[in-house]
């Protein structure tokens, strides 16, 4: 059984330790304490934005899993997501629950919202199944960041 909830400043150091950390090492070996003061500073903005709404995904004992991130647009009409599950879930057919399953916590919050998109890298083959068994569809590719991805988008009713 999974949970899904609102992310608070509690969740900053899991958000760090499961999904951060080995990316940090690998390439930031010298400055690592920068790099949590970095982290904790974007979250922290991110959890005060109305720009942003976050939840952490969990197991029943409070275990961390994953979390959501959703960059809502400024009418309010739609948001992007971000998903981002530890090692320990992945690839264990839980991410389209947790991708509906956000989607639904945020139209709680947000009843107006139409549609939500996602950026997916081309060679992320399973991002690309999960969320078409989640409903989106497939509208072409678009650099977004500077990077090439593939979007994809879901109509809300």
């Amino acid at each position: 059984m999974i949970v899904i909830r609102e992310t608070k400043t509690e969740d900053i150091d899991n958000i760090y330790n499961h999904l951060n950390l080995s990316y940090v090492k690998k390439y930031c070996k010298n400055n690592e304490e920068e790099q949590r003061k970095n982290h904790e500073r974007w979250y922290r903005f991110l959890l005060n934005s109305s720009n942003y709404a976050m939840f952490t995904v969990e197991d029943l004992r409070g275990a961390f899993l994953g979390n959501v991130k959703f960059e809502l647009d400024e009418e309010l009409e739609g948001a992007e997501i971000s998903l981002y599950l530890a090692k320990c879930i992945r690839g264990r057919g839980y991410s389209t629950t947790i991708v509906n399953a956000s989607i639904e916590e945020l139209r709680f919050k947000y009843p107006n919202l139409k549609y939500i998109v996602a950026y997916i890298l081309e060679e992320n083959e399973k991002s690309i199944l999960c969320f078409e068994k989640a409903g989106f569809s497939f509208k072409g590719q678009i650099e977004h960041g500077g990077i090439d991805y593939i979007l994809y988008m879901k109509a809300l009713d």
